[in-house]
């Protein structure tokens, strides 16, 4: 604004406002806050997700099964809980021996939660690798063919390698208690026979 005294002309600034100094400051202080608090929320909930376990606790368990006194690779290993708890499962080596992943979660090859379980042995033999790759399409007839002995080889009952007895719970006779530590030695040791029909 400007305001003429005789001959001298004086200048003067007029300040913004924004419903004054207080107010404004005020305003600055509660936004500041509200942020602050909204960040610590945030890294609170960050903090909390990142402590949460990824998996179910469980014990380390590693065993073999041998058949007929020799292992015996690629078999399937369930360990059923009989009071309710996670299942878990391996797969046998080269050696016979496997070491044990827990469902819905669990790290792999990490155990099983502890606790009493009925185990199982399951494998057969894959009649379809006799069978050969698939033709091209281009050869109608050998398509043909091979698509009908791929259906007849699916309607024949699987070929068992370890006796089917061992893969049902209710048969196989065979279980485990896992417990707190490591869990290996002769109690994980299972020498299934070939000419077993079940208990």
């Amino acid at each position: 604004m400007r305001r003429r005294c005789g001959n001298t002309v004086e200048s003067k600034m007029t300040e913004p406002t924004w419903g004054g100094h207080g107010s404004f400051t005020r305003s600055f202080i509660h936004c500041s806050r509200v942020m602050a608090i909204c960040l610590f929320a945030v890294g609170l909930a960050l903090a909390v997700g990142c402590g949460r376990s990824t998996g179910p606790a469980v014990e380390f368990v590693e065993g073999v099964v041998l058949l007929d006194g020799q292992p015996i690779e690629g078999a399937d290993v369930g360990f059923s809980p009989v009071a309710g708890r996670l299942a878990a499962y391996g797969r046998t080596d080269s050696a016979g021996q496997f070491r044990l992943t827990t469902g819905q979660g669990g790290k792999r090859l990490a155990g099983a939660p502890i606790g009493d379980y009925a185990v199982t042995v399951t494998k057969w033999r894959n009649r379809l690798e006799d069978l050969g790759p698939r033709p091209d399409g281009a050869d109608a007839k050998a398509l043909a063919e091979w698509l009908a002995q791929e259906k007849a080889i699916g309607d024949m009952p699987p070929d068992y390698i370890v006796p089917k007895a061992y893969g049902d719970k209710a048969t196989s006779g065979l279980k485990a208690t896992v417990k707190s530590g490591r869990n290996v030695g002769p109690e994980f040791r299972y020498e299934l026979k070939g000419d077993f029909t079940g208990t």
